[in-house]
C-alpha cells in the first residue's frame, strides 16, 4: 500500500512539474569575501533559476574550476569554496547551463594580497 501511494504522488508530482512555466533565466554569483590573503578560503555562492537547468561550472581564475550537477532544476543555490594561493586579482566567473536557454555567466573579483 505505501509503495502504491508513493508511487502514485510521484506521478502526480511529475505531472504537475512537466507543465510549469519556465522561470526567468537569472544566474547570479557572490563572495563571502572580496579581499583575502594568499590560504584564506573564500566561499562562493552561485544562485540560478530558469526552466531546465543542468548544471553549474566555475572558474576560479587560477587554473582551478569546480562544477555541479542541478539535473533539470527549476532553481539552485549551490555553495563552493576556493583557496587561493598566490597574491593576485581574480574574476571568478559562474556559468549556469539551461537546456532551454543555453549557458549564462556570472562574474564577481576577489583581490588576494
Amino acid at each position: 500500500m505505501r509503495r502504491t501511494l508513493f508511487a502514485f504522488v510521484l506521478v502526480v508530482a511529475w505531472a504537475c512539474w512537466k507543465d510549469l512555466e519556465p522561470l526567468p533565466f537569472e544566474v547570479g554569483l557572490e563572495a563571502s569575501r572580496v579581499t583575502a590573503t594568499p590560504g584564506d578560503t573564500v566561499s562562493f555562492l552561485v544562485t540560478a533559476q530558469g526552466g531546465n537547468l543542468l548544471g553549474v561550472n566555475i572558474d576560479f581564475a587560477d587554473g582551478s574550476n569546480d562544477q555541479f550537477g542541478t539535473a533539470g532544476a527549476r532553481s539552485a543555490r549551490i555553495t563552493f569554496k576556493h583557496a587561493y594561493l598566490t597574491k593576485g586579482t581574480f574574476q571568478i566567473q559562474a556559468t549556469v547551463t539551461d537546456a532551454l536557454a543555453g549557458p549564462k555567466n556570472a562574474t564577481v573579483q576577489v583581490i588576494v594580497n
